[in-house]
């Protein structure tokens, strides 16, 4: 018979069983300014920040993030669940119940938009609904700037036209 011993602790066990980078830095209720070339461009505000090693973020209870003009008045705000961004390749990933809208309040719901930061590009693969004042139009896929000012669907799959007196509903009741 052979017996074995460990002298570890529990919680050094625990250690060298957990294989998830731990974040370097975490805040909560932050806000964010970016710039390029002195100029601010746009401003992110998250309850919860998680910061890494490799200068990767994650925002797992949400972001809002706002694009600014020259004048700082808003141009689009994009808003999600959970955000991550990719330091090395300039990436943000908003996922869950996300909303992009711009300065003319078109609106973009889909569950994941990706933001190309170094070149202002937004895309994505998945279902889009776009809701603008008298039509909603569903599709697969776009394409847009990071003001979403300019778009492209992709495969439209759908449009549902409307009048603005056809959204009043009459809450009365008949006996």
């Amino acid at each position: 018979m052979v017996l074995y011993s460990c002298n570890n602790t529990i919680n050094e066990v625990k250690e060298i069983g957990d294989t998830e980078e731990k974040p370097v830095k975490e805040s909560f209720n932050v806000t964010y300014l970016r710039s390029i070339k002195g100029v601010l461009s746009n401003r992110l505000i998250a309850p919860y920040v998680k910061q890494y090693k490799n200068g990767d973020t994650i925002f797992p209870e949400g972001f809002l993030l706002e694009m600014l003009d020259s004048n700082l008045s808003i141009t689009a705000r994009l808003e999600a669940n959970f955000g991550q961004v990719f330091n090395e390749s300039k990436k943000m990933i908003a996922r869950d119940s996300v909303v992009f809208r711009n300065v003319v309040n078109e609106e973009l719901h889909t569950e994941e938009l990706i933001w190309q930061q170094d070149s202002g590009r937004v895309y994505t693969d998945k279902f889009v609904k776009i809701k603008k004042k008298d039509v909603v139009i569903l599709g697969n896929g776009l394409e847009s700037n990071a003001d979403f000012s300019k778009y492209v669907l992709k495969n439209i799959t759908g449009e549902y036209y409307f009048n603005e007196n056809d959204l009043e509903k009459d809450t009365s009741t008949t006996e």
